[in-house]
């Protein structure tokens, strides 16, 4: 048997030198990737089929491409985070079309097409601008400036100023994070003097999530988001991570409905995702994680990560997640055949360990973003400080292809296909 699989690897391995990879079918659209080096004005697209870098976009006079985030079939925002401005990039065409001045460091963006806008949060600024997807022309401003920053020192997350923005179905209301003053601000996109309704979170709060069938059309129903808790989970002035369930009522009223609540130590916690329409999986920085019933908000089960258990995705035809463990060398993968119980299948190493002087600077080893491919056997993702972006494939357990990038920090992009 182990000489079988050793032939399989080495057939895998001449097809991958041969230029063939997950996306062969030349007719079919390309998968790419699009990430920015964050101590540059440089943004990379890395076609996965060829596996080589594509093109290299400059956003200056931008700086600091953090990430990059799509927001149509041919262009996406450069998050210029060292930068009062945004960037435009025409991926299709390779070039930065557009820079547009904010009244803010940007930290991430939200669109909606029903709208025709693009809406961006603040790093430096609990506030919010829509911009037109055809004009990229600033439409209003939302939230006042402030003297005050986020308290890194006792809440999980960071010193972005806002949480990730988030529109309702109906295309006019949307959701802005303020992690300074602990609230979620209901907005209506042509009522910028003041919030629709808000609601206290107990901790600083990172995104929202939500399924189809838990609202209505214009958008009233059930959502979840993220309660980063702690930065030190010894912490005890600061409550443990979790995710409230909350509802939006036609009224525009909101209000908790009811708060998982992670060990306080399994300090803070970063991102959580859908699975099998029910549950909600969220890694925690302490190398454990919770499988939660949205009906119960409830935990079924737990399921080990490494340090700084951050992101998970999840394959459907292969029955696996895998977990982006941002401060550890490696991430986890997990058979989920059994959504409500999930099982360690096995650890991959992707990453170089971070360095006494990386890890103080809060430096992360593993990119916020990865997607697997349409195959759902070949995952992608980037080793942030290595600037190596690679393919995982998972019927092998280990890294097939790499492409490194002219960067030094490259920790967040998107994936397009075209």
């Amino acid at each position: 048997m182990k000489r079988m699989k050793m032939w399989h690897a080495l057939a895998l391995a001449a097809l991958v030198l041969g230029g063939c990879g997950s996306d062969n079918d030349v007719s079919a659209p390309r998968l790419y990737g699009l990430y920015g080096d964050y101590d540059s004005d440089q943004v990379y697209k890395i076609d996965t089929r060829a596996m080589k870098l594509d093109a290299t976009m400059h956003t200056s006079p931008a700086q600091g491409p953090y990430g990059v985030e799509c927001d149509t079939q041919s262009e996406a925002f450069a998050l210029t985070r060292r930068s009062e401005s945004i960037a435009v990039v025409n991926f299709r065409k390779d070039e930065v079309v557009a820079v547009i001045d904010l009244p803010f460091k940007p930290r991430s963006t939200a669109t909606s097409h029903k709208a025709g806008l693009v809406l961006v949060s603040g790093k430096s600024e609990p506030m919010a601008v829509t911009i037109g997807i055809r004009d990229h022309e600033v439409h209003e401003t939302f939230g006042q400036p402030t003297d005050q920053n986020v308290d890194t020192a006792r809440y999980f997350g960071g010193g972005n100023n806002t949480g990730h923005p988030f529109w309702l179905a109906d295309g006019r209301r949307f959701l802005l994070l303020d992690r300074v003053h602990l609230k979620i601000f209901l907005y209506d996109r042509d009522r910028p003097d003041a919030p629709l309704a808000e609601l206290d979170t107990n901790t600083t709060a990172h995104h929202v999530v939500t399924l189809p069938e838990e609202h209505d059309a214009e958008g009233n129903g059930d959502y979840y988001v993220v309660l980063e808790g702690p930065k030190d989970a010894n912490d005890s002035s600061v409550g443990p991570a979790g995710i409230m369930k909350f509802r939006i009522d036609a009224d525009n009223g909101m209000r908790e409905v009811k708060t998982f609540y992670a060990s306080h130590d399994a300090g803070g916690a970063h991102h959580t995702r859908f699975y099998a329409g029910k549950y909600l999986y969220l890694p925690t920085f302490n190398e454990v994680g919770y499988v939660v019933d949205k009906d119960t908000m409830e935990a079924t089960d737990t399921f080990p990560c490494g340090k700084g258990g951050g992101h998970i995705h999840f394959s459907d035809s292969e029955k696996i997640a895998i977990v982006t463990n941002h401060k550890d060398t490696y991430v986890t993968v997990l058979d989920v055949s059994d959504p409500a119980h999930p099982v360690e299948k096995e650890k991959i190493t992707v990453a170089k360990p971070l360095t006494p002087e990386q890890l103080a600077e809060g430096l992360n080893a593993q990119s916020h973003t990865a997607t697997f491919d349409r195959s759902g056997r070949f995952y992608y993702s980037v080793a942030n400080c290595d600037h190596k972006f690679y393919e995982i494939d998972t019927d092998f357990g280990w890294i097939s292809r790499t492409c490194y990038l002219p960067g030094t920090y490259v920790p967040m992009g998107d994936f397009i296909y075209y």
